[in-house]
């Protein structure tokens, strides 16, 4: 009974993080490619005043100029509350910087109620500079921290191994624009730093398919370590009036998006976007 409820829970949580994948794929753009419209995601620009984004992924909406506000949709189908803002700084007239601060909290009991107690929160916090190089090409370069807290019982198969520790990553996106409707991406991405789980929590480790570990407390978890870690995904992004689709495929240790949890083995890592702007 109790292998069947944990197997239930894993079920669920990948679920819920599966979601916020797929979800957190998703950012805001912006209707053609212009010196004033200018792609979202992974870069230092935002929407525009009473601007609106909206897909089946994220909804968000420019408060003011250089200010957003934004939730991802599917993981509330899930009861994974989650808010976020971006605040964009111009510096001169062809570099920007902005901070960006989301929030995603996951009560699993909430989901199933005979699962073991865990909740998870997910605070991911970043700064991005982007130069434009010229009229066709944008530098950006990103240093994102996320801070993770778990409080009850986490499996490891939960995750599909991914580490679910706070970590601080860099990431480097280069866009191309080819043409006002097609623009070319290209993302780097490397995990520079982790930090041990915190002591509020009980571990459940599978070194292998015969062997379960539990560890309490502070104890140090190296098969949590995913050291070295790194994608690089290729991609492209259009642009029509209103509607927006970004699609990427690449190789790499695959990052849950917004939750920035890091799987330990090397994969195909996908990235999808779309929504409409007004």
């Amino acid at each position: 009974m109790y292998t069947q409820r944990r197997q239930s829970a894993a079920r669920l949580v990948t679920a819920a993080l599966c979601g916020c994948a797929v979800a957190c794929c998703a950012a805001s753009s912006d209707a053609y490619h212009t010196d004033k419209q200018r792609l979202g995601y992974g870069t230092a620009y935002t929407l525009g005043r009473r601007t609106i984004a909206l897909g089946p992924f994220t909804a968000q909406y420019g408060l003011f100029e250089h200010f957003d506000v934004g939730t991802y949709v599917l993981p509330w189908f899930v009861r994974v509350g989650n808010l976020g803002v971006k605040w964009q700084f111009p510096v001169t007239d062809t570099v920007d910087v902005a901070p960006q601060l989301y929030s995603f909290r996951l009560d699993v009991q909430k989901l199933n109620a005979d699962a073991p107690p865990l909740v998870i929160g997910a605070v991911p916090f970043d700064v991005t500079g982007s130069w434009r190089a010229s009229q066709d090409h944008t530098l950006s370069l990103s240093a994102v921290y996320t801070w993770v807290h778990l409080e009850g019982t986490f499996d490891q198969e939960a995750l599909e191994g991914a580490a679910a520790v706070s970590n601080f990553q860099i990431v480097s996106t280069w866009e191309y624009r080819w043409t006002r409707v097609t623009a070319l991406l290209l993302r780097l991405r490397y995990l520079a730093h982790q930090w041990q789980p915190t002591a509020s929590a009980s571990y459940v480790l599978h070194p292998d398919e015969y062997t379960t570990v539990e560890v309490y407390g502070d104890a140090r978890l190296d098969a949590l370590d995913v050291r070295h870690a790194w994608s690089l995904i290729p991609g492209a992004a259009w642009s029509w009036e209103t509607f927006n689709l970004r699609v990427g495929l690449g190789y790499g240790n695959y990052n849950v998006p917004g939750v920035n949890f890091v799987l330990p083995r090397k994969t195909i890592c996908p990235e999808l976007d779309l929504f409409w702007r007004w």
